[in-house]
C-alpha cells in the first residue's frame, strides 16, 4: 500500500474503532503518518497506549508481523475489556502493524460470569498458553510466536544444565524437576521484568535482553552461573548444580544471534560451568 492508501484506511477505521494506529512491532513503537506523507515515531511505546511499563505478554502484533496475517484478541485495562485487531501491511514494501481496538460495553457478551471473570480466564488462557508449567519460564511457542524474528534483542543467551541425566539417575526425576524449577526462580532473580527467560528444551533455556549494555550482559551471565552454583534443592542437601552459558550481544539486528549463541554455548560445555560470550 502507499502511505495515502494508509492514510486514507486509517481515517476510515477511526469512524468505527475507538483506537486506530501504526505499529512498527521491531521497536514496538508508534507511528504517526502526517498529511504530507511524512512517518514520524511517537515519543512512547507502543504498549503504553495499556499502561504496560512493558511489550504484552501476548502481543498478537508480533505474531501478526511475523505470518504476515490478522489476528484478534481481548485486551484488560483495569475494569474494562477492549477487542483488538492487529492486521499486518506493508508500506512502500516496509512491514507495519494497523491495531484497531473498540471497547466492549456489550454487557450481554461476558454472560453470567461479568468482566472480572472473563478477565482471569482469558488471562488464565494466556498463562498456559506461553507459560512452561514445571518452570514458570516462558515455553518454546511463546518464542515462536511472540519473539522469534523481531530484532529488538542486544543480547541472546542460551543456558544448559550441566550433568542434567546423572541427577536425574542418581536423585531421580522428582529432584530433576525440583532442579529445574530452582535453575529458573534463580535464573529470574538475576534478570529484569522486561527481559525473557524462555525453555527451550529439556534442560536448555533461553534467555533475550533488551537494551543492556555489553559489559552489563556478559556480568549478567556470569552472576546467573554464580548464583546457579550457590543455590540448594529443598531436600535434596547433596545435590550441587552447575550451568553452562553462550551468549551473544547484538550491536545491530542479528537474524542469527540464537545461533552464535548456541555455538558459544558448546565452547562453554567442553569445561562445563563456564560463560562464553562472542560479540563484546
Amino acid at each position: 500500500m502507499t502511505k495515502e492508501e494508509v492514510r486514507l484506511l486509517i481515517r476510515e477505521s477511526q469512524t468505527i474503532f475507538d483506537v486506530v494506529r501504526l505499529v512498527d512491532v521491531s521497536m514496538t513503537a508508534q507511528i504517526t503518518l502526517t498529511e504530507d506523507g511524512e512517518m514520524k515515531q511517537e515519543p512512547y511505546q507502543c504498549y503504553a497506549v495499556w499502561n504496560k511499563q512493558g511489550r504484552c505478554e501476548n502481543c498478537i502484533s508480533a505474531k501478526a508481523f511475523a505470518q504476515k496475517c490478522r489476528m484478534t484478541k481481548f485486551e484488560f485495562v483495569d475494569h474494562d475489556v477492549y477487542y483488538v485487531v492487529s492486521k499486518y501491511l506493508e508500506i512502500d514494501d516496509e512491514g507495519y502493524i494497523l491495531e484497531l481496538v473498540t471497547k466492549i460495553s456489550d454487557e450481554t457478551l461476558f454472560g453470567v460470569y461479568g468482566k472480572n471473570e472473563f478477565s482471569e480466564a482469558i488471562s488464565d488462557y494466556n498463562k498456559k498458553l506461553y507459560m512452561d508449567s514445571l518452570t514458570g519460564a516462558y515455553n518454546r511457542r511463546y518464542y515462536e510466536e511472540q519473539l522469534q524474528g523481531l530484532p529488538n534483542a542486544s543480547g541472546v543467551a542460551m543456558i544448559d544444565v550441566d550433568n542434567f541425566k546423572q541427577i536425574n539417575d542418581r536423585f531421580g526425576h522428582l529432584a530433576g524437576d525440583m532442579a529445574l524449577k530452582t535453575i529458573v526462580q534463580t535464573v529470574l532473580s538475576c534478570v529484569r521484568t522486561s527481559d525473557a527467560v524462555v525453555r527451550y528444551g529439556g534442560d536448555e533455556f533461553m534467555l533475550i535482553f533488551r537494551q543492556i549494555p555489553g559489559d552489563v550482559f556478559k556480568q549478567r551471565l556470569e552472576t546467573i552461573r554464580e548464583s546457579v552454583r550457590a543455590v540448594a534443592v529443598d531436600d535434596y542437601p547433596e545435590l550441587h548444580m552447575s550451568v553452562s552459558i553462550g551468549g551473544r550481544y547484538c550491536e545491530s539486528a542479528e537474524t542469527d544471534a540464537l545461533q552464535k549463541a548456541d555455538e558459544m554455548l558448546y565452547q562453554a560445555k567442553t569445561t562445563k560451568d563456564r560463560v562464553e560470550v562472542s560479540g563484546i
